[in-house]
């Protein structure tokens, strides 16, 4: 048996089904978001060809969360939804909260708040090694784009883990092959048809 642990960088995947299937400017907000636990279970499958003896032995979903300054009902939406995915067999959810900044001035006084993820990275980045280095896996899935995470990757093909990606393929996706170092590390392409089968059009923002 091949144990399979998926690790999704939510809003990095959130965003980057937006921009290949959809309009991120008129889009609602409800497009682009997945169920981690339907990708994971079809991460397992897409590798099967290959290797059939693949079981999905855990998925862990990184996301940061809205702090005081951001709106309560984006704070209400991320508590349901984060409910939603803990109740969920072998998902895992990680958080670290948001850092803001100002995004615009009243009075000489800040009026809006900027979020942004900080963290997550290496969060995400931990627990590859480490899952690697204790022999949690034997297979780990990566779902993100973000290439801060390559030295992890490659921590864990040295550590002689079998690592792939996963990367969303659509009009307005700009692909290329993923390589760590000298390595071509096995990328799933998510098609439409596929973001489909794990989108979720759940509006969280709704009690």
């Amino acid at each position: 048996m091949s144990r399979v642990a998926v690790f999704i960088d939510y809003q990095n995947t959130y965003h980057g089904a937006r921009r290949a299937f959809g309009d991120p400017g008129t889009d609602p907000p409800t497009m682009g978001h997945v169920d981690p636990h339907r990708l994971g279970i079809l991460l397992t499958q897409l590798g099967e060809p290959v290797d059939p003896h693949r079981e999905l032995v855990g998925v862990t979903v990184y996301r940061g969360e809205p702090g005081s300054k951001s709106h309560r009902k984006l704070r209400a939406s991320f508590a349901r939804q984060v409910d939603y995915w803990q109740s969920q067999t072998l998902l895992t959810v990680r958080t670290r909260p948001m850092r803001y900044q100002p995004a615009a001035w009243s009075g000489g006084q800040p009026s809006e708040w900027r979020g942004e993820e900080k963290g997550i990275d290496v969060m995400m980045s931990l627990d590859i090694v480490i899952g690697a280095r204790d022999d949690l896996y034997e297979v780990g899935v990566v779902v993100s784009a973000d290439t801060d995470l390559d030295p992890a990757i490659e921590a864990a093909v040295v550590a002689g883990k079998t690592i792939e990606v996963a990367s969303w393929i659509g009009p307005h996706a700009a692909v290329r092959p993923r390589r760590i170092g000298e390595r071509r590390i096995w990328n799933h392409w998510l098609d439409e048809r596929r973001f489909q089968h794990v989108r979720d059009d759940k509006d969280y923002l709704e009690p």
